[in-house]
């Protein structure tokens, strides 16, 4: 009798253990998911907000000022906020609203944020009638106003409805939501560059920037860009007409920029993106390409002219109208263009009847304050250029006056 009962205590320790293992597996994973819902919510980098408490009163935000659940910050023109949980970092830009459901969950009123999540843990929010579910080293945009607009900086997103339909953002590509309809499919996202962005994708802002600053310059400089680009590329280009000369040059030198193997798929693709109002540095990013590598392209581009036949990069830069010029921040159907030369664009005021993609507003109403700043900012991407040799018939664009490359 002993030694039936023997073998049975024998064989309850390694089940009384087991169970206390998988329960304190079971905690611990309790723990982890929940930990981030009780998590804290601070207030940093805050300016013209106020917190509305769950039972109606108010205080003026502060940095450092802790969140409870239920509280929401409001902006007010110009303002903004940083609500930072963990190492997460949601951006509330100005004229927004954000309550605070817990660490893990927030809900957008109005307004426009950015949720930076690259770093720190994934966030639920609430945006209308969607679930937008933002994974961790991920970073989504996300508008609300008369309709819903989710952007996809870095990482993937998905979207849920009230009717369960889902929809998942992958990097780089928007949705647009009016009512309760979620579409089927994504276009390519269109930058801000504002606060919210440059922050959470500061590369891609950067490269936004530069390449608008290019096609403002290629739409100032008339016809000198254009027939460095129509000298070099072969295939005609398929461009929408009636917009700005930089909307027919800079898919050719963007499809350029990348393996000689695939440019006409490049090119296809720049245009297409492009048509569907993705922002420049996107447009670049989905097919493959930098913006140093675009400006590289242009560069040699004009190396295949006479010398003094075409513009330098730094002239096609200094070109670019700072603020209301030409090309509506690289885009558009500019006043400065210089319509109806038959050298790749229409530019000038365009063809109303003909569509117009979607520029990238610049968060300052400018791309630079200067055209020194605009210059400087691009070359300080490019690669240091070989010593030019008075031998070489086509020799390497020097840049005089500016200060050397690093």
């Amino acid at each position: 009798m002993g030694q039936s009962a023997h073998p049975g205590r024998r064989t309850g320790v390694p089940s009384a253990l087991a169970a206390t293992a998988l329960l304190a597996v079971g905690m611990t994973l309790t723990g982890c998911s929940s930990s981030v819902s009780s998590a804290a919510t601070e207030l940093q980098r805050v300016f013209a907000t106020t917190v509305v408490h769950a039972d109606g009163s108010s205080v003026n935000g502060v940095a450092g000022l802790r969140l409870r659940p239920g509280d929401l910050v409001r902006t007010g023109t110009g303002g903004r906020a940083e609500l930072v949980t963990r190492s997460r970092v949601v951006y509330v830009g100005s004229n927004a609203a954000v309550q605070i459901v817990d660490g893990a969950r927030q809900q957008l009123r109005h307004g426009s944020v950015v949720v930076d999540a690259q770093h720190g843990p994934g966030l639920a929010l609430r945006v209308a009638g969607l679930s937008v579910s933002t994974d961790a080293g991920s970073a989504v945009r996300a508008e609300r106003s008369l309709t819903v607009r989710l952007g996809t900086l870095a990482g993937s997103a998905r979207v849920t409805s009230r009717t369960g339909r889902q929809l998942t953002i992958p990097g780089l590509k928007q949705t647009m939501v009016g009512g309760d309809a979620l579409p089927d499919t994504t276009t390519p996202l269109r930058l801000t560059d504002d606060d919210g962005e440059s922050h959470a994708v500061p590369d891609l802002v950067r490269d936004d920037e530069t390449l608008i600053a290019l096609a403002r310059g290629i739409d100032a400089t008339g016809r000198s860009t254009a027939q460095a680009v129509n000298a070099s590329w072969s295939v005609p280009l398929t461009a929408p007409t009636g917009v700005g000369r930089s909307e027919r040059i800079l898919p050719a030198v963007i499809a350029a920029a990348g393996p000689a193997g695939r440019a006409l798929d490049r090119y296809d693709e720049a245009v297409r993106y492009r048509a569907a109002g993705g922002s420049w540095a996107v447009v670049a990013r989905l097919v493959g390409v930098r913006a140093s590598g675009v400006v590289a392209a242009l560069a040699a581009f004009e190396r295949t002219q006479p010398p003094g036949r075409v513009g330098s990069v730094a002239a096609v830069l200094a070109s670019a109208p700072n603020g209301n010029g030409a090309g509506n921040n690289g885009g558009g159907n500019g006043n400065g263009g210089g319509g109806g030369n038959n050298d790749g664009g229409n530019g000038g005021n365009g063809d109303p009847g003909q569509p117009s993609p979607t520029p990238s507003p610049s968060s300052s109403g400018g791309v630079l304050d200067t055209v020194n700043d605009t210059v400087d900012k691009v070359l300080s991407i490019l690669p240091t250029p070989p010593p030019t040799r008075s031998s070489d018939p086509n020799p390497i664009i020097t840049l005089p006056g500016l200060p050397p490359l690093p």
